[in-house]
């Protein structure tokens, strides 16, 4: 099974796609491949029934295992497709809730950050008007003192 490098925001999503790239080539060919068979299998088929007489049952003995061996080779190729699509859903789905899940700890941490960062301005925000209003009562106070 394919692992993913592991980057701040979740899985390299380069990397995730490339091989998502990679597995939908692979099907591509399959599926061209079991065309292919399948073509082969529709044409032996007809060839087989166009024959009115067979002239060799060896032949026909043959030509029925290759069809097997065709059908069973084509059933066997879309079915280790289907797997193989299906883990790389699998994987694809763990990993876009991994990254959410990242991203929604990292936006609680960024909030929380804000909050802090407010507070803290308000507190600052009230030592200097604390010491304005400070500064204001000794301006006051020098007012009053007679020379």
């Amino acid at each position: 099974m394919k692992r993913f490098n592991i980057v701040n925001t979740g899985y390299d999503i380069n990397e995730v796609n490339r091989f998502i790239d990679v597995v939908i080539s692979r099907l591509e060919k399959l599926n061209e491949e079991n065309t292919k068979y399948l073509e082969i299998i529709d044409e032996l088929k007809k060839n087989s029934q166009n024959k009115e007489e067979p002239k060799n049952t060896i032949d026909n003995d043959k030509l029925a295992k290759v069809l097997l061996a065709a059908e069973e080779t084509s059933s066997m190729m879309k079915e280790l497709a289907k797997k193989e699509a299906e883990i790389v859903l699998e994987d694809a789905k763990r990993n876009a809730d991994n990254i959410i899940q990242e991203s929604l700890i990292e936006a609680s941490k960024n909030e929380q950050e804000a909050a802090i960062l407010k507070k803290n301005i308000e507190i600052c925000k009230n030592r200097v008007k604390s010491i304005l209003n400070n500064q204001l009562e000794i301006l006051e106070d020098i007012d009053k003192v007679e020379i």
